[in-house]
């Protein structure tokens, strides 16, 4: 059930999809992190270049795009490797959709515990205790 939050700045003249773009980092998150599609919750917000410093200078004085993608897990369901793959495949994404990057484009993967957070009242935690007294036999 992961959140992703994508605050982007493309280079002048280009106009990312927000629709295309929220479904292929579903699909990405998918594919990388393992995550139910159907539970994954996507925030897209723009922000003017002139609006978005790096180094001191505006986006629109150094004419690159830049992205900050932060997205919640339950710590411990991911390798390195997995979060390795979907930083380098959104990465690419991102670079494709909004231009040339600025270096200082971010990508971060919050790995949060199980008893900190969840959806429709109950913690993650409390859905795989759930699920694990349902597994076992009734004697």
């Amino acid at each position: 059930m992961p959140h992703l939050h994508l605050s982007l700045s493309p280079v002048p003249g280009r106009h990312p999809d927000h629709t295309q773009l929220a479904q292929a980092l579903t699909e990405l998150t998918a594919l990388h992190l393992a995550k139910d599609p159907d539970l994954t919750a996507v925030r897209i917000a723009r922000v003017p270049a002139q609006d978005w410093f790096v180094a001191r200078r505006s986006l629109a004085e150094q004419a690159l795009a830049s992205y900050h993608l932060e997205v919640q897990v339950t710590a411990g369901t991911n390798t390195e490797a997995q979060i390795g793959a979907w930083l380098q495949a959104v990465h690419r994404l991102l670079g494709e959709q909004l231009g040339a990057l600025h270096p200082a484009s971010y990508a971060v993967v919050q790995q949060l515990p199980a008893s900190a957070w969840g959806y429709g009242g109950r913690s993650q935690l409390d859905r795989r205790l759930q699920a694990a007294a349902e597994a076992v036999p009734a004697a």
